[in-house]
């Protein structure tokens, strides 16, 4: 469902949505996927975190709800961290497997 205020941060939600259908076709066991992801999601919540700091300048720009478009974006910052935490606990497990099948020494 699309959002009132993606036309605001379009490019924004462009990636947004890229890295959310990536996240939802990972393999839990590829680590390279993983590991992009992980450092993907980072990268892209400090966005959001900053878009969600500024959005007092958005409301005045296009003359919107403060409020509504912080939550909305913080929401997607929070989106983003979860991703990423889930993705990092998967790499670890995937590379302990890795580990202790003896497949790779050092990942």
């Amino acid at each position: 469902m699309k959002s009132q205020f993606e036309q605001y941060v379009e490019e924004d939600c462009k990636q947004f949505n890229k890295v959310c259908n990536y996240y939802r076709n990972k393999n839990p066991e590829d680590i390279d996927t993983l590991y992009a992801l992980t450092t993907e999601c980072l990268m892209l919540s400090a966005r959001w975190s900053d878009i969600a700091s500024n959005a007092s300048m958005y409301a005045k720009t296009y003359g919107m709800s403060k409020t509504d478009f912080q939550q909305w974006a913080y929401q997607r910052y929070r989106t983003l961290q979860e991703m990423h935490v889930d993705c990092r606990v998967f790499f670890k497990d995937a590379k302990e497997d890795l580990q202790n099948f003896g497949r790779v020494e050092n990942v």
